[in-house]
């Protein structure tokens, strides 16, 4: 091995001993901070599985409207219907 194939293993090598460095991490013990899931993101089972449900359901979309939610796809749900569920008064 001549001295210039020498220089560059050595150079390779610090190089590559620096880099191993860097990616580390580690010096922030902090946990992440936790964001809450907005609770309608997604519709929930219970909103298929009765009428009161769906109700309530629809109620908080009502209470709670915002610009910059994204669309959610209804498409594949399917609300529950009754006949012997007693009518409900919506505020």
């Amino acid at each position: 091995m001549n001295s210039s194939q020498r220089v560059l293993t050595i150079m390779a090598l610090s190089a590559a001993a620096a880099l191993a460095g860097c990616f580390g991490g580690g010096g922030d013990d902090s946990p992440a901070p936790v964001v809450a899931a907005d609770p309608l993101d997604a519709v929930p089972a219970s909103a298929t599985e009765t009428v009161s449900g769906s109700l309530d359901y629809l109620q908080a979309l009502v209470d709670k409207p915002s610009e910059t939610r994204e669309p959610l796809d209804v498409s594949a749900v399917v609300l529950p219907t009754s006949d012997t569920d007693e009518p409900r008064v919506l505020p």
